[in-house]
């Protein structure tokens, strides 16, 4: 008769995975145990098999079949795990008001029992347990673990055979001083923490990376964490944040790097945290920023954003900040596309001077205030000459893309915008006839400076069909027969840079 059970969970050389199956497999002989790998590279189909589907897989092809008789690496409890990571003496087991037994025959009493007391006072000792990675499947006998570790405050069970929530809640109900709790790269199949004192009572931060676990799990595990503060969910394949999420108010920090969410707007719900003050989204494809009109969003007290490693593609997002999050100090934007078209340090004092004065942090360095002012003088100077570039009374045009421009004048002056008579005479000379074709919609003749930049551009085009300028896709279709339609996707170049000669045509989209 099998000893395995659906949902049971297996290590195999150090490979976990979880049991979906058992059964035979069509065209095979014997008993077969349907496993999906916590590391999905083991895989090698979704619980199908010649055309037969078995069971069903939570990642795509994370699964593969095998004997029975294959043998698994065995399990160990919380504490044998404790003490075989934490002494050098395996065979101890020790009781309150019993003798120290060394084996079954043998009752030790006088050899050696302070080097035993040592290390077991040492057990008793310790603050931080890294028990990650063990081959835990379950809690230990009732009082033992407050007997033999009773101080710990940070607990790591991350990566072992848990099959439930409660086997863990059993451990944590006896370490009353716990504030910091580690159970990623768990599968659960049960999420209920049983009957008895609260086990979570005192943690104020949990981490539950690449644990699967979808927002309604996120919200039933929390209610067990009255006092949380801190959570770390990164790498759950998460999209979105339903809008109706309730999350206790007691979070000051959430880090959802490495999801799957491409526009901050996903993550809007969050704002509803009143004492949210950190928020990490680093290792995303975040690549656009949309706050409803109707109803503005605003996060009230988050004072630092990691946006790093993500698909912020324009200088313009970052204007889109600062409304959303008033009382921004830090924040974090390296390695977007953005700066890949621009030189490290021009591209350091656009993003400066993008950001309002209370950011004093960008990408971890520290801005001085000579530094901003300099940025700032920079940017404004930039601006002008891009106003420069077009006829006088279409400035509205470029400023559409610089949000500062304002503010930034009412704080350093406005800058000169020269425009000499010989510039006026020979503009026309340097004007280009552009057929527009948007999509569903007739197309549009103008004249445009082939100095213009593509975001000025991309602002008019957005103004001249209706669409979000963040939203206008261009093409500018190539005369030269059998050549591919070039995508005009790098807001700080000319118009000449694409176009050499007097006229073309671009393609116009919206982005979806």
């Amino acid at each position: 008769m099998s000893t395995f059970h659906i949902g049971q969970r297996l290590s195999y050389s150090g490979s976990l995975c979880t049991i979906r199956y058992i059964g035979p497999v069509t065209g095979t002989e014997g008993e077969w145990l349907g496993v999906e790998w916590d590391n999905v590279s083991r895989g090698k189909h979704s619980g199908q098999h010649g055309g037969k589907r078995y069971f069903e897989a939570k990642l795509p092809g994370s699964s593969t079949f095998i004997r029975t008789t294959r043998v698994p690496d065995p399990p160990t409890t919380f504490l044998e795990a404790l003490r075989n990571k934490y002494t050098t003496e395996k065979d101890i087991s020790f009781e309150i008001g019993k003798p120290i037994s060394l084996s079954a025959t043998k009752v030790f009493e006088e050899v050696g029992f302070d080097k035993i007391l040592e290390k077991l006072g040492r057990l008793r000792e310790l603050e931080v347990v890294l028990l990650d990675g063990m081959r835990i499947v379950r809690g230990d006998g009732a009082s033992e673990v407050l007997n033999t570790c009773p101080k710990v405050e940070e607990l790591d069970v991350s990566r072992n055979l848990w099959e439930g929530l409660e086997e863990i809640a059993g451990v944590c109900r006896e370490l009353k001083m716990l504030r910091g709790l580690r159970i990623s790269g768990n599968r659960f199949s049960s999420l209920e923490v049983g009957d008895g004192d609260p086990p979570f009572e005192g943690v104020c931060s949990l981490e539950i990376n690449n644990t699967l676990f979808d927002w309604t799990d996120i919200v039933h595990i929390l209610q067990f964490f009255p006092k949380i503060q801190t959570l770390l969910s990164a790498s759950n394949s998460t999209t979105e944040i339903p809008k109706s999420i309730t999350l206790p108010h007691t979070l000051t920090t959430i880090n959802l790097e490495q999801n799957a969410f491409t526009s901050l707007s996903s993550i809007f719900p969050l704002s509803n945290l009143p004492q949210l003050k950190k928020l990490i989204l680093a290792h995303n494809t975040i690549s656009t920023i949309h706050s409803p009109e109707s109803s503005p969003v605003v996060f009230p007290s988050l004072e630092h954003l990691d946006l790093s490693f993500n698909s912020l593609g324009t200088y313009p997002l970052l204007d889109l900040l600062p409304p959303l999050f008033p009382c921004l100090t830090s924040l974090r934007i390296s390695h977007n596309p953005l700066f890949s078209s621009t030189p490290l340090e021009e591209a350091h004092m656009l993003a400066v001077a993008r950001t309002p004065g209370r950011v004093t942090m960008l990408n971890y360095s520290k801005i001085t205030e000579a530094e901003r002012a300099n940025a700032e003088l920079y940017y404004l100077n930039r601006i002008a000459k891009e106003m420069a570039k077009v006829e006088e009374g279409m400035e509205d045009t470029v400023l559409r893309d610089h949000k500062r421009w304002e503010e930034l004048c009412k704080l350093h002056g406005k800058p000169i915008i020269y425009r000499s008579m010989e510039e006026k005479k020979t503009l026309a000379s340097r004007l280009i006839d552009l057929e527009f074709l948007p999509d569903g919609k007739d197309p549009l003749v103008k004249k445009i400076p082939k100095s213009l930049p593509v975001s000025t551009l991309r602002g008019l085009v957005g103004r001249m069909f209706g669409i979000a300028p963040l939203k206008v896709q261009m093409e500018y279709i190539s005369p030269e027969e059998g050549s591919e339609d070039v995508p005009l996707d790098d807001d700080i170049k000319e118009i000449a840079f694409y176009i050499d000669g007097r006229e073309g045509r671009i393609k116009v989209a919206e982005k979806a």
